[in-house]
């Protein structure tokens, strides 16, 4: 994944940026491969991963649909649109999320929110110009990609699918009369 993430941001002139970030969920090996790859690049985690997890734990602790989750989640998302993730980092470690009953999720969240909270400066991101969400780019592989090769009557084997979806990346990104003229036998 790293190699195809480098390669492919060269090829795109990733490396001619005069800025560059890189939107994503926060995982740590998704950050650490951007680093790696790109390290002058402003890593942002996703502004709807950061809530989702929110409403996790206000949906465990405060039960699912109740006032008192919405409006503790509410307080939560305004500070971290403040850029004070820290904050929010004290509040969950007033929590008591650490109980078997939680899922996963809701039991790492303090966590998450103290490892990213220099990838959550979201007023900092916003006020520099770069974008704090994803869904562009998710929606982008939903629209190219799901609805092509999820259309009924397509019984796409896995070779025949990476080839399509290579071309529809050719295709999409302005690239694909070059990449099929790379494709025909060259004159002797």
């Amino acid at each position: 994944m790293a190699l195809h993430q480098y390669t492919e941001g060269l090829r795109r002139g990733v490396d001619r940026c005069q800025r560059l970030s890189s939107v994503n969920d926060g995982a740590p090996w998704i950050e650490r491969i951007t680093y790696t790859n790109f390290p002058g690049a402003v890593q942002v985690v996703d502004w709807y991963h950061a809530s989702e997890r929110l409403w996790q734990v206000a949906h465990a602790v405060f039960g699912q649909g109740t006032g008192q989750g919405k409006g503790w989640v509410e307080g939560q998302l305004d500070l971290l649109w403040r850029g004070q993730a820290a904050e929010v980092v004290m509040v969950l470690e007033g929590l008591d999320l650490d109980q078997a009953r939680y899922p996963p999720e809701v039991r790492q969240a303090r966590g998450y929110f103290q490892a990213n909270q220099t990838r959550m400066r979201y007023d900092d991101f916003r006020e520099a110009g770069y974008p704090i969400g994803s869904g562009t780019v998710e929606s982008a592989a939903n629209n190219v990609v799901h609805h092509r090769m999820r259309r009924p009557g397509r019984g796409w084997q896995r070779d025949n699918a990476q080839a399509m979806l290579a071309s529809l990346s050719e295709l999409h990104g302005g690239r694909f009369e070059r990449a099929w003229q790379a494709t025909l036998p060259q004159a002797a």
